[in-house]
């Protein structure tokens, strides 16, 4: 079944990677971020999500709008400014809640409605949400409540299946403007390989984290329909 596939950050790094799959398969992808890919036979949404909530909820409504009937809500983006917390603006702040957690809500309470199957969504998280870091409180606060806002959602009947995928370190764009060693961290490629496999199958819930050093999945946790665990 041919399927509407909506990827939130999908400009590049792990959500490019998954429109390209996606696309190759013949689903028809929509992709946002703040530039345009230029993905053959995917259509693009600009979105550039910022500190103004009012701004945020009219570009989803506007979104929702453009790109109907979508099955599979998958969701990639990312910002990260790091430092203790008072060092932090409020604007930095705002942005960190609003692409780690507002926009992902915002988006599920207006495509639970208009999705023709209970909608699938595809989460990714970051190491960040289990691994406490002084200097990304607010990164890594948004990134525990991702995870905790899929686990909530599966037990809706309005969505389907729901995984999470919390990767630890992808070689991206989103590193440029930082410091950060990247030499050994996961290749996007190699990782939304991951992130499809673990998306098939049979389940209701799944919880996974891929660790670097070596690269490797580790399945945390798999329910079924009735919530027994999956072994």
């Amino acid at each position: 079944m041919k399927k509407n596939i909506l990827i939130v950050g999908g400009s590049s790094g792990i959500g490019l990677e998954l429109a390209r799959h996606y696309v190759g398969e013949g689903h028809r992808v929509c992709i946002t971020g703040r530039g345009d890919p230029g993905l053959s036979n995917a259509q693009f949404f600009r979105l550039p999500i910022t500190a103004s909530a009012d701004d945020l909820a009219k570009g989803i409504s506007d979104l929702v709008a453009a790109f109907h009937g979508v099955h599979t809500l998958v969701y990639a983006a990312g910002f990260l400014q790091r430092g203790p917390i008072e060092t932090l603006s409020d604007e930095a702040l705002l942005t960190m809640t609003h692409v780690g957690l507002l926009a992902p809500m915002m988006l599920a309470a207006r495509l639970k409605p208009l999705a023709p199957t209970p909608l699938k969504l595809m989460l990714v998280t970051s190491s960040s949400q289990y691994t406490p870091r002084p200097q990304e409180p607010a990164y890594s606060a948004t990134k525990a409540g991702l995870a905790m806002l899929g686990a909530c959602l599966v037990r809706d009947p309005g969505f389907g299946k729901v995984l999470v995928v919390a990767p630890s370190g992808i070689q991206t764009p989103f590193w440029d403007r930082t410091d950060e060693d990247t030499s050994t961290m996961l290749d996007p490629i190699w990782t939304a390989e991951q992130i499809v496999a673990l998306s098939s199958g049979p389940f209701k819930y799944k919880y996974a984290k891929l660790l670097r050093n070596p690269a490797r999945v580790e399945v945390v946790e798999t329910f079924d329909n009735n919530f027994s665990p999956i072994n």
